[in-house]
């Protein structure tokens, strides 16, 4: 059984994701989630901190956080490739929140944009880890950096693109992520 907090999570997930942030009231969490509207001001304190917390909590960097160091300890490669499934499985359950995060209203909000960039910097500083841990050869930081920026905007694509085809894409993303892996340190070897 979901706690409350989580009832108020998931319901202002939903209505700002449907409504926009600025148009849903706490008053409508409150009754969406089947809580006292002061209880959304108990465990939040308003509604930008329940955003903010929102933003926190669901994005990948926040949900991984018992993994990291697990990942930090396996070999390179198969920690590379463990972290392109993770984040493609964060990408398929959450998709909602990415929806809501790219929202005209919210891509606009300057401290959630700053939060999210954080976030992307973070999960690039990660996968340039991986790599440059992998990788048999001396590499360029602009170099790594860029591979690890393609390794999960690629994933991002895939996931997104496979929901809209009917049928389904010609490689799964366990197998597209170690194609994309291989074919990011290879070409990292070549240059």
């Amino acid at each position: 059984m979901a706690s409350k907090k989580d009832k108020i999570l998931e319901a202002s997930l939903e209505l700002f994701t449907k409504r926009g942030f600025t148009a849903t009231t706490t008053k409508e969490i409150a009754l969406k989630s089947g809580v006292a509207e002061g209880l959304i001001f108990y465990y939040f304190k308003d509604k930008n901190g329940l955003l903010n917390y929102l933003i926190r909590e669901f994005s990948f960097i926040g949900s991984l956080q018992n993994e990291i160091k697990a990942l930090s300890m396996m070999e390179p490669y198969p920690a590379l490739i463990k972290f392109g499934q993770l984040y493609a499985n964060f990408l398929s359950h959450n998709k909602s929140f990415l929806t809501f995060i790219w929202s005209p209203e919210i891509v606009r909000n300057t401290d959630v944009s700053k939060d999210i960039v954080d976030f992307i910097n973070t999960m690039n500083e990660q996968v340039s880890s991986f790599l440059i841990r992998a990788s048999l050869c001396s590499v360029e930081k602009k170099t790594v950096e860029t591979a690890a920026s393609m390794f999960l905007s690629t994933i991002l694509t895939h996931v997104l693109v496979e929901e809209r085809k009917a049928e389904k894409m010609p490689i799964g993303n366990n197998d597209y992520i170690e194609e994309v892996a291989m074919f990011l340190l290879k070409g990292m070897q070549i240059v």
